[in-house]
């Protein structure tokens, strides 16, 4: 059956339902795409990570990180390029990239959810005014010849139910895209979360030390002094 064919039987609803499967489809590849880009945050950027700033080179992380693309290199991004500030800053400054972040990973999601509900309802109108054309023909058929032979009326509802299944078809496609890529968009905020998480426990750490150091000169230099 041509598509030419299928929308013929399908009726004027079919126009929605076919543009509503073009967006879907354009959605996907776009998705599929903008996800492929993104950095994981997997062991090999955490080794990568922790071996620059093991070795003080905040710097060089800093730039290798500007590289990258995702939730998970701009939050780290972010913690190190206000590493010297405060704890409090530290985290505003995390929490702030990651609502920056946010929107763009669940970028046309709502257009995928919206499919899922209208298509179905759109199809199921489709096939009603297609059934009422078909009754309306059998009974215009029956008023000028009663004893008519009306067995087509099946072969009429059968092309009614046309838009049914397309709208079912493209909203099952359309409710697993958007499982799909919510998925990978929780999963991008979860290893952003983790890698602000490790690097404000770094920072804290880090700032323990420096009073630590410090307490441990004064007793060093106070009998010095007394001498």
């Amino acid at each position: 059956m041509s598509l030419s064919a299928l929308l013929h039987q399908g009726g004027v609803f079919m126009l929605p339902l076919l543009l509503g499967s073009v967006v879907t489809v354009a959605i996907c590849i776009e998705r599929g795409f903008f996800f492929a880009s993104l950095e994981r945050g997997g062991v090999v950027f955490l080794q990568r990570l922790q071996e620059l700033l093991s070795k003080g080179n905040r710097a060089g992380a800093i730039e290798w990180l500007s590289g990258l693309q995702g939730p998970v290199p701009s939050t780290a991004l972010a913690a190190l390029q206000n590493w010297t500030a405060s704890r409090q800053t530290l985290e505003d400054a995390v929490v702030a990239r990651s609502r920056v972040e946010s929107p763009r990973l669940y970028r046309y999601l709502n257009v995928l959810e919206t499919t899922v509900t209208a298509s179905p309802l759109i199809g199921l109108l489709g096939t009603i005014t297609g059934m009422m054309g078909v009754f309306r023909a059998v009974s215009a058929k029956m008023a000028n010849t009663p004893n008519a032979d009306t067995s087509h009326i099946l072969a009429g509802i059968g092309e009614a139910l046309v838009a049914t299944a397309t709208g079912i078809l493209l909203a099952v496609l359309a409710l697993l895209a958007h499982n799909f890529y919510q998925s990978l968009a929780e999963s991008q905020l979860e290893a952003s979360e983790r890698v602000g998480d490790q690097l404000l426990l770094a920072h804290s750490q880090e700032s323990q030390q420096i009073p630590q150091m410090a307490s441990a000169l004064t007793v060093v230099v106070e009998p010095e002094t007394v001498a």
